[in-house]
């Protein structure tokens, strides 16, 4: 199920969940800027798609947390860090 619904992940994507993936709970949008190195509004850009998309999901203002079980553990995992 998790392959499946990352099959359509870009590299970007993917770049967004390993850096989401290191914390415990729940992840920032400035956490995940400082891990990618990227600006805030290309984090805001991959966000609104990962949301979309359901692989993750909103846990308060400027939080994210994976909506899919197994999802951190499986890119922890499985994608090189």
């Amino acid at each position: 199920m998790i392959e499946a619904a990352l099959v359509t992940a870009s590299n970007k994507d993917l770049e967004f969940l390993q850096a989401m993936a290191v914390d415990e709970d729940t992840s920032t949008a400035g956490d995940i800027v400082q891990r990618t190195g990227s600006k805030p509004t290309l984090v805001a850009k991959y966000r609104t798609r990962l949301l979309a998309a359901g692989l993750i999901e909103s846990a308060g203002h400027g939080k994210v947390t994976f909506a899919i079980p197994g999802l951190r553990q499986y890119l922890l995992k499985n994608l090189p860090s």
